[in-house]
């Protein structure tokens, strides 16, 4: 049986572009400057690589040392997943340099599925829609029972069975609307948590919102001037024994995108001045491909200081979830 793979090559207002390149062959792939080369960091050791290139790397590897031809990739172009197209790879790795972008990678394949599949439609399983809805930028699907649903619809798509053509048009079951409806409700509430909450008071929401969460305490609160508006601990949910001490928290609120460093400087500064090796963000505001690469850059620079640093990110969506959960349980 065929390996499949999820694949998920989101380029922002460039679908048809995408999409287009896959008809012509190539699977574009991101996560990388313009004009990396998987072929040349390869032979590099890993402390003669750049940070740059160690990202790069750590993202991207996968196209020259996972995927051969014969496997088939499950290709995600937009975000939420709600459609996908199947591929097959027929060749080898390659990086068109230099290139304007950073999509430069790209695998050679050959599109299977010349419509995308629907994946809210009846031709898609309850289960089938679980194991593509995992997070990643890829993995491999190792469930037996979808990759025979998958070689099934790859079959029925290729045939242009009437029947199957039919089951995936969108179908608005209860399902359907019971999860549009909790997405809609999720991204209402932290557009109004940024509303009600402005900058100046979102460190005592996210204190609240801490207190709440069962295994998470408040320790210290007011800004430091160090890079931490409070500071937390975590707690065993077994015993309730103390698992991290003084965990510097900082506590950001924007509108629409967030393209300002301010939030990676403070998380830089939350390490070097508390001790901690682990750091938190809460952020509101959509995080833009240019924050998460400079997020992963100056990471890297730190993780090759001390390996065990982290940073956590708590996104606008997982607040409202938080924000949610605490309304729910009237805490």
């Amino acid at each position: 049986m065929s390996r499949y793979f999820k694949f998920v090559a989101i380029r922002k207002d460039e679908e048809e572009w995408m999409f287009k390149e896959l008809q012509e062959g190539r699977a574009r792939f991101g996560w990388s400057s313009a004009g990396s080369d998987l072929r040349v960091i390869k032979v590099k050791s890993s402390t003669a690589r750049t940070a740059d290139e160690k990202i790069v790397w750590r993202y991207t590897q996968f196209l020259i040392n996972r995927l051969t031809k014969g496997d088939r990739l499950i290709i995600q172009l937009s975000r939420p997943l709600r459609k996908f197209l199947i591929a097959e790879v027929t060749g080898e790795y390659h990086s068109t340099d230099p290139q304007e972008s950073d999509f430069n990678h790209y695998i050679e394949c050959k599109l299977l599925t010349e419509a995308f599949i629907n994946v809210e439609s009846q031709a898609v399983s309850q289960s089938l829609r679980h194991h593509l809805s995992k997070r990643g930028h890829y993995y491999e699907i190792y469930d037996d029972l979808a990759k025979e649903e998958l070689n099934w619809i790859l079959e029925k798509s290729m045939q242009r069975n009437a029947e199957f053509l039919q089951a995936n048009e969108i179908k608005h079951t209860a399902e359907y609307e019971s999860k549009v409806l909790e997405e809609d409700v999720i991204m209402q509430t932290y557009k109004r948590i940024s509303t009600k909450w402005p900058s100046a008071y979102f460190e005592k929401f996210v204190a609240d919102l801490i207190r709440s969460t069962p295994g998470l305490e408040v320790k210290k609160q007011g800004d430091s001037g160090q890079g931490w508006d409070l500071t937390m601990r975590i707690l065993d949910p077994i015993d309730g024994s103390i698992l991290h001490e003084d965990i510097p928290v900082q506590c950001k609120n924007y509108m629409g995108a967030v393209k300002t460093k301010r939030p990676i400087d403070d998380l830089e500064r939350c390490i070097r001045n508390s001790g901690s090796s682990i750091a938190y963000l809460f952020i509101i505001g959509d995080l833009t491909e240019e924050f998460e690469k400079e997020f992963e850059s100056r990471l890297e620079l730190l993780k090759a200081e001390n390996e065990d640093i982290q940073w956590r990110v708590i996104g606008q969506g997982q607040i409202a979830k938080m924000y949610l959960n605490r309304v729910g349980s009237g805490i």
